[in-house]
């Protein structure tokens, strides 16, 4: 069984609307689903955002589950302008090792070598600030926490992200704040209304990166389709 973990539901969607025999529940605050994905048994888990409940939740995971195989997928931001909102990315340096050359052999997808960080890195400022210090291409903020834990299960681990945001964008980070409860993993709407009421300049920002999302999850879940039909069948 392979392990498809996202941070966020709406990441997962798409990927679940595609799923039967799905079978729902959570073990505290990790939320799963089990389902028959494309012909194959897998777990779809929502592990949080951050790395301090991405990597309870991992942990969590290896206690109840025996996946062969480790998928973490969701969002990332751009830190350098040559990537682009919908490009869906690789990580070149937190994939396992042993699975870098079967995965050269896919279409769909760009290696980048991710730099997992504590915020949301909203501005090209900032973006610049953290390509610099890490020359890395890709920022989010879960996977290297996540890689570790599964390394020691010695389980082969591939994580993917989907550019959602671009160089040149600034984030609408108090709309964002405003609009989801990281905490409890949930949207929030009529927060977000109030906070929108009282900030209509954040407005057009998060307009336009809520529309763009639906680019970057159909995308990202093309692609998961593509591996997971031509992951290992043992896995």
């Amino acid at each position: 069984m392979i392990c498809y973990a996202f941070p966020l539901a709406h990441e997962a969607g798409e990927l679940l609307k595609l799923c039967t025999q799905k079978e729902e529940f959570s073990i505290g605050s990790l939320h799963c689903t089990l389902a028959n994905f494309r012909g194959r048994p897998i777990l779809v888990a929502l592990v949080g955002m951050g790395r301090p409940r991405a990597a309870e939740n991992t942990r969590t995971i290896f206690q109840y589950f025996r996946p062969k195989g480790f998928v973490l997928a969701g969002y990332a931001g751009a830190l350098i302008p040559q990537m682009k909102v919908g490009q869906v990315a690789l990580s070149s340096n937190l994939t396992s090792p042993e699975v870098l050359p079967f995965l050269r052999l896919l279409n769909g997808f760009d290696f980048a070598s991710f730099c997992t960080a504590d915020e949301i890195v909203a501005t090209p400022e900032k973006r610049d600030w953290y390509a610099k210090k890490t020359n890395f291409q890709v920022v989010e903020m879960e996977s290297d926490a996540v890689a570790e834990i599964v390394a020691t299960r010695r389980v082969p681990f591939i994580a993917i992200r989907v550019i959602s945001d671009d160089y040149h964008q600034v984030l609408p980070t108090g709309a964002l704040a405003a609009g989801f409860d990281a905490e409890k993993g949930q949207a929030t709407p009529v927060k977000l209304l109030l906070y929108l009421a009282r900030h209509s300049n954040e407005y057009g920002p998060f307009k336009k990166f809520v529309e763009e999302l639906g680019l970057a999850r159909k995308n990202l879940t093309t692609f998961l389709q593509q591996l997971n039909d031509e992951l290992p069948s043992s896995w």
